[in-house]
């Protein structure tokens, strides 16, 4: 679950920070909780590196997949999990902790630098020492090279924790936004050039370093002028808050979403390995590209609003709109999956369909829920600590899932095994995490009410169009098309005729994220 967000301190021209507050970093506690235009700014700003960044990393995807095949994306998927709980254990809550600190001590700072950069040096030397012993576990004992080269990203991700932590803390999205979409715009084209070339799974490694290179080389550039001159002191270096918190939640996601393609990988081979791992990377866009962008800005303001009113507003708002955003996405890539996914990969990705449909129902879900979580980390030291220990619970539950879904149903299994978790999971945020907030069940109900009735609206328009087709003889890609088309009108309609103040609600945001009034 994303922990990485943005901060609150002094005003950085050209960017977001300007509006926020005129005053030093650390005093972020004395002022005054950000705006809508503040917050849907930021997130305006997020949204770029997505469409432009994000973009060409999952274009650059689609294109990889049709040059290679399911088993090198197995063997780079075992790669990154390795090299990501490396990270984990590395930034142990870093990130989260420096941005959400009231009056952050320079001293602190330089010595994250130092034990980060120090930790992941060593980190990339002892993974390529056992890249042999993975490869002989996870892989069938090939591409042990493979395994060493993608080991550098961990190295290069680690000097760049603190300077990336810093942009956020002082909203510097822009500068960040330019950073993700430099570094996946370049490493993408370099990939798809490597696999014209035949470079085959070498590829996607170069794909990860290379990202991982000007990520730490453009983060330095862009936060030269925050990071803290190198100065001997003798004064006690200041705890970091909820730093402990931030590396649970952080490991639960790692348990939940990358230690299942170990699972997989085990029980399985790499060819199926990689048929989940795509359908899993594609389905969860709706968390990973749009969810975890906008709590990367919510974490910060709702840390900066100090009223506790304000913060049960801000989530209810957050949550409604992010529930109107990504819900109407399940029945949509439902309704296409099985037509589209052949056309545009070749059908030796049908294998990952179904897995696709289920896990799709899922990344909408837990992205949904995730703004709830962000507001949970916000909100203070007590309600961090709740939704850590509530993470790794359900962290462990669904390893657990994964690996008897696997048994009893393959990778079909082990998708219906994340969506069985995500049922507990949203269960334990709204009624334990919504009380520590001052947030009832009734509430939160409440919020989706209007959002849930017209997606299920859409989901049985879609569903009897797609069915109804294929059932007189239409092609899979015909029918899903005109469901698809058939049950985003119904959408429409529905959200005209019973829910106007959702839209007007949905419109202002827009109009705030582009700097306008809202009439």
């Amino acid at each position: 679950m994303s922990v990485a967000a943005s901060g609150y301190d002094r005003p950085v021209n050209g960017d977001v920070a300007g509006e926020v507050a005129q005053s030093d970093p650390g005093t972020a506690g004395t002022a005054p909780a950000p705006t809508l235009q503040v917050i849907a700014r930021g997130v305006s700003w997020q949204a770029l590196s997505v469409a432009f960044g994000q973009g060409s990393w999952y274009l650059s995807l689609f294109v990889l997949a049709i040059l290679l095949p399911p088993h090198a994306f197995g063997v780079v998927a075992v790669g990154t999990v390795v090299a990501s709980l490396t990270m984990l254990i590395l930034e142990s809550g870093t990130s989260g902790s420096l941005i959400i600190t009231p009056d952050l001590a320079p001293a602190s700072v330089r010595r994250s630098l130092v034990r980060t950069s120090v930790a992941g040096v060593a980190a990339t030397v002892l993974l390529i020492l056992v890249a042999r012993p993975i490869a002989d576990v996870f892989t069938g004992g090939a591409d042990v090279g493979v395994l060493r080269v993608i080991s550098l990203t961990v190295g290069l991700a680690a000097v760049s924790i603190v300077p990336s932590a810093l942009l956020s803390r002082h909203l510097r999205f822009k500068a960040a936004a330019g950073i993700a979409i430099a570094s996946a715009a370049i490493a993408s084209t370099a990939a798809i050039v490597a696999a014209a070339l035949g470079a085959g799974v070498w590829a996607l490694a170069i794909r990860l370093v290379l990202s991982a290179l000007i990520v730490a080389v453009l983060s330095w550039l862009a936060a030269r002028d925050l990071l803290p001159r190198w100065e001997r002191s003798k004064v006690k270096v200041p705890g970091r808050v909820g730093g402990a918190a931030f590396m649970m939640i952080a490991g639960a996601g790692a348990l939940a979403w990358s230690c299942d393609n170990l699972v997989v990988g085990a029980l399985t081979n790499p060819t199926k390995l990689g048929l989940y791992a795509l359908a899993f990377s594609l389905a969860f866009l709706p968390l990973t590209q749009v969810s975890w962008v906008v709590g990367g800005v919510l974490l910060p303001t709702i840390a900066a609003a100090r009223d506790d009113e304000v913060v049960r507003r801000q989530t209810l708002k957050a949550v409604r709109m992010m529930a109107l955003l990504l819900l109407p996405l399940a029945p949509v890539a439902v309704a296409l999956a099985p037509g589209l996914i052949p056309v545009l990969l070749g059908h030796k990705w049908g294998g990952m369909v179904v897995p696709f449909q289920i896990l799709i129902v899922g990344g909408v879900g837990y992205g949904v829920l995730n703004v709830l979580g962000e507001a949970l980390a916000g909100a203070g030291a007590r309600t961090v600590k709740l939704r850590a220990r509530i993470d790794v619970l359900w962290a462990v539950a669904t390893i657990a899932a994964v690996a008897v879904g696997v048994r009893v149903g393959g990778i079909r299994g082990a998708a219906v095994a994340q969506l069985v978790t995500l049922v507990g999971l949203g269960t334990a945020y709204a009624w334990r995490g919504g009380r520590a907030m001052g947030l009832s069940l009734g509430a939160i109900q409440n919020a989706l009410r209007s959002v849930t009735g017209c997606v299920a609206v859409q989901a049985l328009a879609t569903a009897a169009t797609t069915l109804g087709l294929e059932y007189c003889g239409a092609g899979a890609l015909l029918s899903g098309l005109l469901g698809a088309a058939t049950g985003l009108l119904a959408l429409a309609i529905a959200l005209r005729l019973g829910a106007l103040a959702l839209l007007h609600e949905g419109r202002g945001v827009v109009v705030a994220a582009l700097g306008r009034k809202h009439a």
